[in-house]
This record gives C-alpha cells, structure tokens and sequence, in this order.
C-alpha cells in the first residue's frame, strides 16, 4: 500500500513538472526579452508616464517601459532606422526603412504594418520621421530625396499616408521636429542648414542668422509652442515662431555668452517644461578629445543645472524617461549604448526584462492550479489511507475480542 502511495505522488507531481515546463515554452515562444540594447539608432519617447517607448537598435525596433525593452516584429527584409510616435494617440506608430524609400504605420501599437512607398524611381533610404498628429501630417526625412510630406487619412486601407508635398535636398536629412498642438510647427535639420516650415510644410523657408551651423533640434508642445536649436558656437536659442530667436544659455556651460556647442536637444513629451541639452567642451591637455555635460532645465531653458560631466565622452543623443525629472540617458559618438545619466555619471545599460505584464501567464498559472490539485489528490489519498488503515485495524481488534469470548 505504501508503494502505491508514493507511486501516485510521484505520477502526479511529474505531471506538474511537464505542465510548467510546457508554460515556460509557450511563455518564451510568445516573445523573448532582450538583455540590452547596444546599437541605438533612432528613438521615440513615451507620450506620458509609464507607457511604452519605442528605439531601433540595430535596424530592429524595439518597445519598452522604464527601460525593459522587447522586439517587434517588421515586414520582413526592412532595415528599421527611424521611428515616431503620435502624441495624440499613441497608437499609431511610423517607422521608416534604412533599405529603401518606404514609411510604414501601425494602427495597433507595432502589431501590424502598412508600407507606403515614396519614390519609386530614386534609391535610398528613410532617415528621420516625425508625426503633426494634431493636423494628422507626417513628415519622413531621407538620405538622398530630401523630405517628404504625407497627409495621414487614419484608415487601415492601402493609400492609408498620401503623399502631399515635397522638399528636394542636396544634403541628409539629420533631424525633424514638429509640435502636436495645431500651430503646424515643423523644423527640419542638414548638417549645415535649418529649414522652417510654412502653410503646414506646403512651402519651405531656410533659417539664417543663427550664430553657428544648427547641431541639434527640438519643439516643445507648450502654448504657444516653443522650438529649440542647438548651435556650434552659439549655445541653444529659443524661438515662438522660428523667426526670432535668443540665447537660452544661463547656467548651460561656461554661460558667459562664450563659444559654446550644443551636441544635442531633448524635450520631456509629459512635461514640455523640463528640458535636456549636452554642450561639448574640449578636454585641456587631449587634443582631438572632447567631454559632454549633460544639463536639466525645469523652466523651458531659462536656467539650467548641470546633471553629470561624461569626461572623454562626446554626447550624440539624449534620451529622456518620458515624466521622469531628471531622468536621461545619452549615447555617445563612441558607443551607441544607452548611458544613465544622474548626479553622478553612471554607464550603465537599462535593464532588459519582458514588457508583459508581471506576474504568471496563463500557462504558468495552469501549471500552479495543476501543482495545487496534485497536491490535494495526495493529502485526500494519504488520508484514505490512514482511514482504511484505521478500518482495519479496528476490525482486527474486534475479531480478537471474539475469538477470545468464545
């Protein structure tokens, strides 16, 4: 009886094993987590606090929430190298294509995708790509055909984006900004020029008088809303209307109007207030080698406060934690991968976890109903047992008594 016991217990906890071992396969065949993103090429903040980012790391793109980050799936063969995402409704997501002159929109989050083609007779590759989700505009920046500018009719059909205008460059497009709020404000960087938009993107205007070439850009979706260049030379300016601009430099480097270059721009999406900048200085005694401090501002650029030097480090990118103040992380001109930036410069890369929801699947909590049931079937056994066992021994007692009456 004892071995059948053991027996049962064992045939019931081996299925348990199988059922958790099976829920931990299917858990892994739904998605698989990432160990860190080390080749960030393009990146989307959160709209608000505590949804979901996405970057393109290595011509993949990846979503994330507080730095845990998972792939999406693409079309298949598409080298992903840019990335947006409408502030207004979240989700609908854009990516432009590395390989070849095509955008692609996803009205579910990155479930599906709907390609559109740019130019059928000119090869190169998308580089930028910003969304005006208020007018429902989107414009897509690229290598070698200059920008272009798409009206998003929100269907799901084929000519979902149609084409509505067209800015020839001779140069790369390096970076596009636009503001949500309905005041059809849109920027548009080269390495040597800025451009601003008129009649919402149907006419283009080249920007001068700046005091140095534009090395950085960003708008900020305040009323009215507010653009920011960065400058080799002349720090970051500030502008309402992309015609009149002044020195937002206060606290920002050495801050006494001297020569002073902006590497980069980032503007909090949930706080259009808070405000990131990396101005470059060269290190003394190392010719060639430059360092970034990397600088919070909480009041649109009027004063800014230095968060950490990064010493030998020249910042290429910020990305800021969307609602989180003063949280940032930087890539540099020498690493692609994400560094946190405090008080004190850490180089670390964001934790990589799964982006579902914690907490067991469903197949997982199979596995622990089935683990409970097996253990009840086993307590009910043993206590069959005893009771039988009980059974028999009272009625081995009677016989005895009887045999010796009679």
């Amino acid at each position: 009886m004892t071995f059948r016991i053991v027996l049962t217990g064992m045939t019931l906890l081996l299925l348990t094993l199988v059922a958790s071992v099976g829920a931990a396969a299917g858990s892994e065949s739904r998605g698989r987590s990432v160990a860190g993103l080390e080749d960030i090429r393009a990146y989307a903040a959160a709209t608000r606090e505590g949804e979901r980012s996405f970057a393109v790391d290595g011509g993949r793109l990846h979503v994330g929430v507080e730095g845990r980050w998972e792939r999406l799936a693409t079309p298949g063969g598409v080298i992903v190298n840019a990335v947006a995402v409408d502030r207004l409704a979240p989700e609908n997501v854009y990516i432009g294509a590395a390989n070849r002159l095509s955008v692609y929109v996803s009205r579910d989050g990155g479930e599906s995708w709907r390609e559109t083609r740019l130019g059928s007779d000119t090869v190169g590759g998308v580089t930028a790509v910003a969304v005006d989700g208020f007018n429902r505009l989107l414009y897509v920046g690229t290598d070698r055909d200059g920008v272009y500018r798409l009206r998003d009719t929100g269907g799901q059909r084929e000519r979902a984006l149609v084409a509505s205008g067209h800015l020839l460059l001779e140069e790369p497009v390096q970076e596009i900004a636009v503001d949500s709020t309905g005041a059809g404000m849109a920027f548009v960087r080269t390495l040597g020029t800025l451009y601003r938009a008129e009649a919402y993107g149907l006419r283009w205007l080249e920007v001068g008088g700046l005091p140095g070439g534009p090395t950085a850009l960003a708008v900020a979706d305040t009323s009215p809303p507010r653009v920011y260049v960065g400058t080799a030379g002349g720090g970051a300016l500030m502008s309402e209307d992309g015609l009149a601009w002044r020195p937002v430099n206060r606290g920002l480097g050495n801050g006494d109007g001297g020569f002073l270059v902006i590497s980069d721009l980032a503007v909090d999406p949930a706080q259009p207030d808070v405000l990131y900048a990396a101005a470059d200085a060269p290190v003394a005694g190392e010719q060639g080698t430059v360092s970034s401090e990397v600088a919070m501002s909480m009041d649109g650029g009027r004063h800014w406060e230095r968060l950490a030097e990064l010493d030998g480090a020249q910042v290429a990118e910020l990305l800021p934690v969307t609602g989180r103040t003063g949280r940032v992380y930087a890539l540099t001109t020498a690493s692609r991968t994400a560094l946190a930036v405090e008080e004190e410069p850490a180089r670390e890369t964001p934790e990589a976890a799964s982006v579902r929801a914690t907490g067991p699947g469903r197949d997982g909590l199979l596995a622990w109903i089935l683990a409970g049931n097996a253990s009840a079937a086993l307590i009910f056994l043993l206590r069959g047992e005893a009771r039988r066992g009980d059974q028999r021994r009272a009625g081995s007692a009677l016989g005895v008594r009887t045999a010796q009456a009679a």
